[in-house]
């Protein structure tokens, strides 16, 4: 009994003097800089979308990495108003014409894009104001930021530029041709 209460007396005198009180080491080695992982765009341009697949496929930058619960967003430059400002629209997007309707749409991998017309109007009958030199931004946002932040307005660019705080000088141009 008496080396049973010895040990007990040991092991209590052990972890009394295991404490946090004593001097802190030394700082470790600096980590490296953060990434932003929020708010991860680049610009498709120079998009001809030309027969019998009206489709593109867009290369997401390898800095740019998109994880399977990536939300994926594509915006169609749609017009620039008097004031030279750029006017996005979330896609798809839908042009309605007396005949029928055609949508710009799109699907996502990890690795690219794919940007395609479809509608129940002749697609060849389109004219070069929709179908030749396109220009898209494609915004790559994390779920959990989406998740964490259910009242970011992805409807509009311009609102999710602001929120994400993307700057467009660090915008990746890919030119598609």
């Amino acid at each position: 009994m008496k080396k049973f209460l010895s040990l007990i007396v040991l092991t209590s005198l052990f972890f009394v003097s295991c404490s946090s009180d004593g001097d802190q080491g030394p700082q470790g080695p600096p980590g490296e800089d953060g990434v932003n992982i929020v708010g991860q765009a680049f610009e498709v341009t120079g998009v001809d979308f030309v027969a019998p697949d009206y489709s593109i496929f867009a290369d997401i930058p390898g800095e740019i990495e998109v994880l399977p619960s990536d939300i994926v967003l594509v915006y169609w430059l749609e017009d620039i108003d008097d004031n030279d400002n750029d006017i996005w629209s979330l896609i798809p997007q839908t042009i309605y014409f007396e005949d029928g309707q055609f949508q710009y749409t799109y699907n996502h991998t990890d690795f690219d894009v794919n940007i395609f017309l479809q509608g129940d109007i002749d697609l060849a009958t389109l004219g070069d104001f929709y179908t030749q030199d396109q220009i898209f931004k494609v915004v790559v946002l994390p779920v959990d930021y989406y998740a964490n932040n259910p009242n970011v307005d992805v409807s509009t660019y311009q609102n999710l530029k602001a929120s994400l705080n993307i700057k467009e000088t660090n915008l990746k141009s890919k030119a598609h041709k």
